[in-house]
């Protein structure tokens, strides 16, 4: 178990001195280096493309701006409207949830394998039915809802587990126990994890409403973006792209400022002498792991079969799990073809897939890594780089890809860069808060010997920030192989994603179902991995309880 220095012990400050302000604008070069860098990157990409109509020039977009603006501005009310509702369904189903797995370990398994179930399956294959499932608008909230659902879950667990065990240990001894810790010691310290996952189901939200609007609706950014796409009118779409990262931009803004606001601790450390933040894990015996496992599949299944017998959809479209099986096991019962070449095709898919999302995964969990540092140890650099980050994280894939695979290709480094998106901004600000939540006193050690803000941050913050780390990696893996298919639907007609659209083209749906399925499977495997390597890091680096 590790442990700092006695928290009551006072560290020396220096007193302030005159010459404080002095290093102001050396402070401020970095961000404009920065900035004169993005500037000058996006001259050079529109000067190479000009003539192509790929990369609009500034004053381009700036003219583009002006000309739509109450286009903008009328769209963009239907589709924030969609965004906010969708968010407060989102966090009023995460927290209650959060504090269930809290309070019965047992139910932790159930719940988050269904989230993974929801979060993996591609949104083209869901949204639909959801879209045909519910009434009106109510879909279009519940496909927002369903992205702030699964990044929130996990920063709010990380959060709920993020406490001082001595505060614990005080609440047991005066006869509390789950409900007592949880009022007067859990909620509390999970304040900071909360806020982290605030910010980052923001524009979660606005890129789940941008998405329901995809499938049959006549407003909102996301008709009007499908519509500029359409009719190639490339300065429009960037248009688009850029109004919709501004909106997310302000959204994670206001979030900041209400958190620096309300709780103005939040991700600024603290002074108790605690283990590890986030280490503690629900405690699940042998026998509850299988009955959580029974539960979770018999749920996922229900589900299933109840699109057919409780929602009416039509079989043709919708297999069930018997149907489906008895594909895998049997054959096609209309072809009358074996199982061997659904299994060829798929495994050739999943291999290209599991190449597509290694990548991206890798890439954008060590860039995050690495920004989260870099943010921690230069602030100023947060403050220029972060908004461009939310952005990138807001503009839907579907707008994206054919502008970066006109730019770079659609062979592996378009791919690792399409889903190194999906993967930076969650894995950006869940490290970032681990690596700004770091005892004081374990800083103060570095700075007593001379050390740098950088030092500090790669020999302390970043063994601190091992759960949060974790926990960006379960957020992040689903992530990079749902942006994996999706890239491969719309780039290469390679992997799964290519599999799957090749299936739905060819009214294959048993082979579409049992695509989905095994996907999802595949998946849950892997992120019961990722627990798995996290236990034992923990144990070994004796941080596990």
């Amino acid at each position: 178990m590790i442990t700092v220095a006695d928290p009551g012990a006072q560290t020396a400050q220096a007193p302030p001195t005159g010459d404080q302000g002095k290093f102001a604008p050396a402070k401020a070069r970095g961000p404009v280096l920065v900035v004169s860098g993005l500037l000058a990157a996006w001259m050079l990409l529109a000067v190479v493309f000009d003539g192509r109509h790929i990369v609009p020039y500034p004053w381009t977009l700036l003219e583009q701006f002006v000309a739509d603006r109450s286009l903008l501005l009328s769209n963009a009310a239907y589709t924030l409207d969609t965004a906010v509702k969708g968010f407060g369904l989102g966090v009023a189903a995460v927290i209650p949830l959060a504090v269930l797995c809290l309070l019965f370990p047992v139910s932790e398994p159930i719940i988050m394998r269904l989230a993974v179930v929801v979060h993996v399956i591609p949104f083209v294959a869901i949204a639909p039915i959801i879209v045909v499932a519910l009434p009106g608008d109510m879909a279009r909230i519940v496909i927002a809802a369903l992205e702030v659902y699964f990044p929130l879950m996990i920063g709010l667990l990380l959060g709920l587990r993020t406490t001082d065990e001595r505060a614990l240990d005080v609440v047991c001894a005066s006869g509390g126990r789950g409900w007592a810790q949880l009022r007067f010691v859990r909620l509390a310290s999970s304040i900071p994890s909360l806020v982290s996952g605030l910010q980052i189901a923001v524009p979660a939200a606005v890129l789940g409403a941008l998405i329901s609007e995809f499938f049959g609706a006549d407003r909102g950014l996301g008709a009007i973006l499908v519509n500029a796409q359409d009719s190639l009118m490339m300065a429009r779409t960037w248009c688009i792209a850029v109004f919709i990262g501004a909106i997310a931009a302000a959204g994670y803004g206001l979030i900041r400022g209400l958190s620096q606001l309300i709780v103005p601790w939040a991700g600024q450390g603290t002074d108790v002498s605690a283990a590890v933040a986030g280490t503690e894990t629900a405690k699940v015996g042998r026998a509850g792991t299988l009955m959580a496992g029974a539960a979770s599949l018999i749920l996922i299944l229900g589900f299933w079969q109840g699109l057919r017998s409780v929602f009416g959809f039509d079989e043709y479209f919708v297999k069930t799990p018997g149907e489906v099986l008895n594909f895998l096991i049997v054959g096609n019962p209309v072809t009358g073809e074996g199982p061997g070449m659904f299994f060829g095709e798929f495994m050739v898919g999943l291999g290209q897939t599991i190449v597509d999302a290694t990548a991206g995964f890798l890439v954008g969990m060590l860039a995050a890594i690495a920004a989260s540092v870099l943010f921690v140890a230069v602030p100023s650099l947060a403050t220029v780089l972060m908004p461009m980050a939310i952005m990138l994280r807001s503009v839907p894939l579907v707008a994206l890809t054919p502008l970066l695979v006109l730019i770079f290709g659609r062979g592996l480094l378009g791919v690792t860069l399409l889903v190194t998106l999906v993967t930076f901004f969650p894995t950006l600000v869940t490290v970032a808060l681990g690596l700004r939540s770091t005892p004081e006193a374990a800083i103060d050690v570095v700075r007593a010997t001379g050390g740098t803000k950088l030092q500090a941050a790669l020999h302390v913050r970043l063994m601190y920030a091992i759960p949060s780390i974790s926990s960006a990696a379960r957020i992040a893996v689903p992530a990079a192989v749902s942006g994996a298919t999706l890239a491969e639907w719309l780039a290469t007609g390679k992997g799964l994603g290519s599999v799957i659209t090749m299936a739905s083209a060819n009214a294959e749906y048993l082979a579409l179902w049992s695509s989905g399925a095994l996907l999802v499977i595949f998946v849950l495997a892997l992120y019961t991995l990722i627990g798995l390597i996290d236990k034992g890091v923990s144990r070994r680096l004796g941080i596990a309880l």
